[in-house]
């Protein structure tokens, strides 16, 4: 019992911790590590009306919707920061974002097949042959189709280990510089970690391609989309306020001196 009361007061003093690095109350952070699971829950409820679930996970439905719009706002955000970071002398990092924006502008498309359905436009002949869908997707064709649960698996698992690690090993690099670019916050955890075990589940103990759990994965890429998303808004909202910061003290300066200028010549 001491130890796993020493275990759980170190989880809170961390989980506080970040909140405040993350400049999110306790509360906020809450609301980002629930969200994911109250979408995942609230998914898989709609299995017992099954027309309702395959709606739901249906092409150009809402979940594919929702992660077009979650991966839009992650490639704004991310295209964003990418621009604003040479400022600051971080090049490398801004060569980084920039990479991982265009990826994200490239799901973006992908998801809703580069709005061929939306604009009804046909599949070239080539395409169609060796598309699972018929679509013009690269992310369908055999042979990359195949590669996807794995680029997935790797994401959601950097996104839910990382976080974690850093917590607990940072005590030992108290002078380490801030790692806010590269790694998310423990809200986000839940986000990530729900994808992640999904496709562990998958790829170890269910691999057979049943409708009901293989479409999920729409949910769970939902999920990881979204976690990305939220994880590029905080870092905008860091950079934001370290440039509020930072133009606050010059603009009062400013006026200060315009003031000392008309007190003298007056």
């Amino acid at each position: 019992m001491p130890t796993i009361h020493r275990w759980r007061t170190t989880a809170v003093l961390a989980c506080a911790r970040d909140a405040r690095e993350w400049r999110i109350t306790r509360r906020q952070a809450v609301t980002l590590a629930l969200i994911p699971g109250g979408i995942s829950v609230a998914a898989a409820a709609t299995v017992v009306y099954p027309p309702l679930y395959i709606w739901l996970l249906a092409e150009d439905s809402l979940v594919e919707w929702l992660q077009f719009l979650s991966l839009l706002a992650a490639a704004i955000f991310l295209t964003f920061i990418a621009a604003r970071l040479p400022a600051s002398g971080q090049r490398g990092m801004a060569v980084v974002y920039g990479l991982v924006g265009a990826a994200a502008w490239f799901l973006a498309g992908e998801e809703i097949s580069w709005g061929q359905r939306i604009f009804g436009w046909q599949t070239p002949e080539s395409m169609e042959q060796i598309n699972r869908q018929g679509e013009t997707t690269l992310h369908n064709i055999r042979g990359v189709q195949e590669l996807v649960p794995a680029a997935m698996l790797l994401a959601s698992l950097y996104g839910a280990c990382a976080p974690l690690v850093w917590a607990a090993v940072r005590a030992r690099w108290k002078q380490a510089a801030p790692l806010h670019l590269l790694i998310p916050p423990l809200g986000l955890v839940p986000a990530f970690g729900l994808a992640a075990a999904y496709r562990l589940f998958r790829l170890l103990v269910w691999p057979a391609a049943d409708y009901g759990i293989s479409e999920y994965s729409e949910v769970m890429e939902f999920c990881l989309y979204l976690g990305l998303a939220l994880f590029c808004w905080l870092n905008v909202r860091r950079l934001l306020h370290h440039r509020a910061s930072v133009a606050g003290p010059r603009h009062r300066g400013g006026a200060h001196a315009v003031a000392v200028g008309q007190r003298r010549s007056a």
